[in-house]
């Protein structure tokens, strides 16, 4: 029963390294420097992927508003200063679904 459990967990240490890998987390790059980076799902819309379609389409300044696993919707300016929010489809490739122009708050009396 010890060797069974022995054998057991020397297979899952020298397992761990390879899991690890794949799923993201803390990557070293061999000079002594470790980053924190996790890999989007594959056929996912990541954020940053988001942003840059949204730059394309003229919007700046994006923020997330809202993300799910149909959606992600950014909030930006346009060049002209105007509020706009801009949706895509959470799948590869980043599709635009739609957008939507802000109205500006009325200015208090």
């Amino acid at each position: 029963m010890k060797a069974a459990f022995h054998k057991t967990l020397m297979i899952l240490v020298a397992l761990a390294p390879v899991a690890s890998a794949q799923s993201g987390g803390w990557q070293s790059d061999g000079r002594g420097t470790s980053t924190w980076q996790v890999s989007p799902s594959e056929g996912t819309c990541n954020v940053s992927q988001a942003q840059n379609r949204a730059r394309r389409a003229g919007i700046r300044r994006t923020d997330l508003v809202y993300r799910d696993e149909n959606v992600v919707t950014l909030r930006g300016l346009t060049e002209w200063g105007e509020r706009r929010d801009i949706t895509f489809a959470n799948i590869r490739g980043c599709p635009e679904i739609g957008f939507q122009d802000l109205q500006p708050s009325q200015p208090r009396r």
